[in-house]
């Protein structure tokens, strides 16, 4: 199984992959504020992971009832074209899963692909593209209303910053990383760095490889809602130069709202 390290293009980097502990260390900041989470109740329950043909593995949500949110770029193979979904194991933990569900379709731009460059360290993402890095993927059947569904952040990004500033700028991360890839690991009350006119959020909340995906979260005491998914991140030799990136929901909730209303 491979879990993807994409690369900010701005930074024109040349390094590799996280492989060791001492690069994993060298993407957290300053150090690793990562718990485990079991994954028994909301929000934490609906958060999952995406497996595709050729062994990828992302962070995935459930959004709706046959939906699963996640990253464009999960899905582009090595030859450049899509990679099928085919697995999603909803609040794995460990050898348990909630439920393992087949998918039926993914929908992700085109021209998300077509400026993506793949090398032998990862992936880089060209600025232009970027605001299109997210996907939706079509479950073959509905989980709920046995399994409850994240809430998206519906409002404008004028409407985000503010949610954000009441929050002074505070949310949560959680994913499945590579370094223990069968259990939920969360990064609470990280910071978002800035908010970018493109509709990206910079942040530093530690992710890893695997966490591609994976949801940024508006808390509301034990409630939350999807205010971004993780996109992208600089290598471990240039993390002083840059946070992480993570596509806001602005961005792609008229493409979310289209897809739900083919549902109707």
């Amino acid at each position: 199984m491979k879990r993807l390290l994409v690369l900010l293009a701005a930074l024109a980097l040349n390094t590799a992959y996280a492989d060791s502990a001492k690069q994993q260390h060298a993407l957290f900041f300053g150090k690793d504020d990562r718990v485990k989470i079991r994954p028994h109740a909301q929000p934490w329950r609906a958060i999952g992971q995406i497996e595709t043909a050729s062994g990828q593995i992302c962070t995935a949500s459930l959004i709706a009832a046959d939906l699963v949110l996640t990253a464009g770029h999960c899905f582009l193979n090595e030859a450049g074209k899509l990679d099928a979904a085919t697995l999603f194991s909803l609040a794995l933990d460990g050898e348990q899963a909630a439920i393992r569900v087949r998918p039926a379709r993914v929908y992700v731009a085109q021209r998300l692909f077509d400026g993506i460059k793949i090398r032998a360290d990862g992936m880089i993402i060209a600025p232009e593209v970027a605001a299109l890095d997210y996907a939706f993927v079509r479950l073959a059947q509905p989980l709920a209303p046995h399994f409850k569904p994240l809430p998206v952040f519906q409002g404008s990004s004028q409407a985000l910053r503010a949610a954000l500033q009441g929050k002074h700028w505070r949310v949560s991360q959680a994913g499945y990383p590579i370094d223990d890839d069968s259990h939920l690991s969360a990064h609470l009350n990280c910071r978002v760095s800035a908010q970018l006119s493109d509709g990206r959020l910079s942040h530093q909340c530690d992710t890893l490889p695997g966490d591609s995906g994976s949801p940024l979260l508006l808390m509301h005491g034990e409630q939350a809602s999807i205010i971004a998914i993780q996109s992208s991140a600089p290598d471990a030799a240039h993390r002083a130069q840059a946070d992480n990136m993570a596509l806001s929901t602005p961005a792609w909730q008229a493409v979310l709202k289209k897809l739900q209303r083919r549902r109707h």
